[in-house]
């Protein structure tokens, strides 16, 4: 039922979107469409689509503990339950940044990789910056937020007890976060391979959740850790070997090596925090 609500509420805030998308098209002189289906390819459509997605996640948020009769802040005070686990989260962090920077080191040395720094040394630098400052944290924060401190804990909380069902809530939240980033499908590239990159983080980041004590302190971390290294070697780095083997260079957890990698993470999370 919780989940139904869930749904609702992000429906019912999509609809309002809707409306100001409307408007925003109409001052732009583009055609009507579904939301978030059309091309931002202009500074006013640009923070359209992002004014859209991030109102989105607020709505969704605050909403949906509303309408479960719950305060907002006591919601947000169990995602984010004190003490801060300072040491967990510093082991998340190395846990998942030390092996991509390793995979990513071994790739350049084997040649599988070569360094291409891409764009104007500018507008590559303005990047790096932003890589750092919001930086991922923000987004991170968001989306574990909806689909694991949410949709993955009204699953586990609706499902029995055991380690069986919690993998089942974990698999089942993670598909309804790969199949979210196809809202408006990426255009020239492989949507399978994708898929399946988004699904198995989802499941990592939903492991994280239930190794943390069903709080968000660690799946962001890890969420936010997974972004940053694959944001930042796009600047820098360009795969010379099929997609299958490794990935694609805005997924490479996609391809045969980063999908063990993930599984390797998810082992020393299991053993280390």
């Amino acid at each position: 039922m919780n989940i139904l609500i869930t749904l609702a509420v992000a429906a019912g805030g999509m609809a309002v979107l809707w409306a100001f998308q409307s408007v925003m098209l109409a001052l732009a002189g583009r055609p009507q469409t579904w939301p978030l289906q059309f091309e931002a390819d202009r500074p006013l459509l640009k923070a359209t689509s992002r004014i859209i997605v991030h109102s989105e996640w607020l709505i969704i948020l605050i909403g949906t503990p509303l309408a479960l009769g719950i305060r907002p802040l006591d919601a947000l005070a169990q995602a984010f339950r004190l003490p801060v686990p300072w040491r967990a989260m510093g082991v998340a962090f190395l846990v998942v940044f030390v092996p991509i920077c390793l995979v990513y080191a071994a790739y350049l040395a084997l040649g599988w990789a070569k360094w291409a720094p891409q764009h104007d040394a500018a507008r590559r630098h303005a990047k790096l910056f932003r890589r750092f400052l919001p930086g991922p944290i923000p987004l991170a924060t968001f989306e574990e937020g909806v689909f694991r401190g949410l949709i993955l804990e009204q699953l586990l909380r609706s499902l029995p007890q055991t380690a069986l069902f919690a993998g089942l809530a974990v698999v089942a939240s993670s598909a309804v976060f790969a199949s979210i980033h196809f809202i408006k499908p990426p255009k020239g590239k492989p949507i399978r391979l994708f898929a399946w990159g988004y699904f198995i983080v989802g499941c990592l980041f939903g492991f994280a959740y239930l190794k943390g004590g069903r709080t968000l302190w660690l799946p962001i971390v890890v969420h936010a850790t997974c972004v940053f290294c694959i944001e930042v070697a796009r600047l820098y780095v360009v795969f010379q070997k099929p997609r299958w083997l490794m990935g694609h260079i805005e997924s490479p957890q996609s391809g045969v090596v980063g999908s063990a990698l993930v599984l390797a993470m998810a082992v020393a999370l299991a053993a280390l925090v």
